[in-house]
């Protein structure tokens, strides 16, 4: 980066320009070569712009509301208005800088005066924004800036969390860093496998500043009977087999964490006393004479959205507002985060032999082929690995120097990336896992029956592949598919078959061509919450061809779907 951050406005006024050139000298204006202000007038031409130099912009500064003609503005979507497509047309824009520059910082900008954004809050989710009207308004930019800076030169990999570069993920890792420091319950939510425990207790636990332990509370697994001395502890003799005293979760866990997973899964009398405790800090053991308060952060886990338990009555709402939503944070699944595949595979590749028993292997081969002891292992991918979008692994990573080469051919690369992953990226570790160990252990017995390896590379076999993702391919519904649903309520699910295959509701109609079209919607539907409600990815999917992304969307428009709704 330069050593003054260079900004790049888009904007139809000279507003925002003008500040960053006349007041904020910290800063270096970019001033497009061929336009007469400091500033790309549109979205058409910000993207051309881009396409070109977009390596010698460090953050973007993007106005919202544009009003420019008709011929310059680039489509909103859904049934929008001339009006609303101009209102929020830095939305459209962002959306296909997005697209097209995952990784480019950008500051969404606008005035005090539009604060209608109800309907725009979707595309806004993992955005920052700003009103800005000059003046005492200056130091609130200067602030987003450099957030967005510090966000953009983040590690893909930070102790041992392996982040990656998706958006939603960035998103994440953003209001994680900033719940941890608060005292405030926080509210995970996300399908089993997406590191709801790993996060809890290795980031915001060991970045609470907490002094005390990380306590762990499994309520998926703990017997009824059990859950008051687990709870609030218990006295000696307070019950039959109660033969010393015993302190509860919320007692360990003083002055530190307390991790609540499978919240969910609260009996009402559980929840009855999850409350009464957060309400009041303070436990009474069981068989006790008197309380006992606790300082405890608590962070609840759950692997289907609390705000549904609520809502069906399973889940009582005072104690849903008392654990906070506004602390609520989403893991995506890893489908909807498929840039990133190629950076987890690798990753978990190399940190596979840091296993004992697969590092004992690793060593043989690698003695074998004349490198050292301790080479590390690294990830090959197919062409279409290679070719991939997304973030690749920082410089060093996998270690630097020589190494062994685990080659994945183009084929099983496609079978990873075609899989649904339904265990999310604890599936992906496992079968890793196994991928390293199967073609670790052919290449040591190879060299025990006397033949010469010489290549350092070791092929995995694809059908081994296949043969591993077979075993998950019938996990039936997951959390992100049931949200696929048709309005009907039944839910869509991959079958082994075909990983694009899903189970579809046929309801009868007035004629052939509505119980078509109910059909096609119901695919979209799947495909627009699989795909993160990216239409370059659905297009992919679909015509083969991401910049086909706008017939994409004009088609889900013409089925009567609608993003802001959904």
């Amino acid at each position: 980066m330069a050593s003054r951050p260079r900004v790049l406005v888009i904007d139809d006024g000279e507003t925002y320009a003008r500040v960053v050139a006349e007041r904020m000298p910290e800063f270096a204006l970019v001033h497009p070569r061929g336009q007469p202000s400091a500033r790309l007038p549109d979205g058409p031409a910000a993207l051309d712009y881009l396409d070109k130099h977009a390596d010698g912009i460090d953050v973007v500064l993007l106005d919202l509301q544009f009003e420019v003609e008709p011929e310059r503005l680039l489509p909103l979507g859904g049934d929008a208005s001339p009006k609303r497509t101009r209102r929020f047309q830095g939305v459209a824009i962002l959306r296909e800088i997005r697209r097209r520059f995952p990784n480019l910082p950008v500051v969404l900008l606008t005035s005090a005066d539009d604060i209608g954004l109800v309907d725009a809050a979707g595309e806004l989710s993992a955005q920052s924004m700003t009103y800005f009207s000059g003046g005492d308004d200056l130091d609130t930019l200067r602030i987003r800036i450099n957030a967005a800076l510090q966000e953009s030169a983040l590690a893909l990999e930070e102790s041992q969390i392996l982040w990656g570069g998706d958006a939603a993920m960035r998103g994440v890792r953003r209001r994680l860093a900033v719940l941890a420091r608060g005292k405030m319950p926080i509210l995970l939510e996300g399908e089993t496998g997406t590191g709801k425990s790993f996060l809890a207790e290795r980031f915001l636990h060991k970045n609470s500043g907490r002094q005390g332990a990380f306590v762990t509370l499994d309520l998926a697994t703990l017997p009824s009977d059990l859950v008051a001395a687990q709870l609030f502890g218990a006295m000696r003799g307070a019950y039959t087999g109660a033969v010393a005293d015993r302190k509860g979760v919320f007692e360990l866990a003083h002055k530190g964490t307390l991790f609540i997973d499978e919240i969910q899964n609260a009996s009402p009398e559980v929840q009855k006393q999850l409350l009464l405790i957060l309400q009041d800090g303070r436990v009474r053991p069981l068989g006790g004479a008197r309380e006992i308060e606790v300082d405890v952060k608590v962070i609840a886990a759950s692997n289907a959205p609390l705000s549904e338990a609520v809502s069906a009555g399973r889940f009582r709402p005072d104690l849903y507002m008392r654990l906070s939503p506004s602390t609520r944070v989403v893991l995506p699944p890893l489908r909807a985060r498929p840039d990133d595949l190629a950076f987890l595979a690798r990753r978990f590749v190399a940190r596979a032999v840091d296993e004992p028993e697969l590092g004992l292997l690793r060593d043989q081969v690698a003695g074998a082929t004349g490198l050292a002891a301790n080479a590390g292992l690294r990830l090959v991918l197919g062409r279409d690995g290679r070719a991939s979008r997304g973030a690749e692994p920082q410089a060093g990573a996998e270690g630097e120097g020589e190494a062994l080469e685990l080659v994945l051919p183009e084929p099983a690369w496609k079978l990873l990336r075609a899989h649904p992953w339904p265990g999310n990226v604890r599936e992906l570790w496992m079968v890793t896992y196994n991928l390293v160990t199967f073609t670790l252990v052919e290449a040591v017995d190879a060299v025990r029956a006397g033949l010469a390896l010489t290549s350092r590379r070791l092929q995995v076999d694809p059908g081994l592949v296949g043969e591993l993702l077979e075993g998950s391919a019938g996990l039936g519904v997951t959390a992100g598919a049931a949200h696929a649903a048709s309005g009907s309520g039944h839910g869509t699910a991959r079958t082994p078959e075909s990983p694009n295959a899903m189970r579809l509701d046929v309801a009868p109609a007035e004629s052939l061509n509505s119980v078509a079209t109910n059909v096609e919607r119901q695919y979209f539907l799947h495909l627009f919450k699989e795909t993160g409600r990216d239409f370059a990815r659905m297009a992919e999917r679909l015509l083969g061809d991401a910049d086909k992304a706008r017939a994409v969307r004009l088609r889900f428009n013409q089925l009567g779907l609608k993003v802001r709704e959904l």
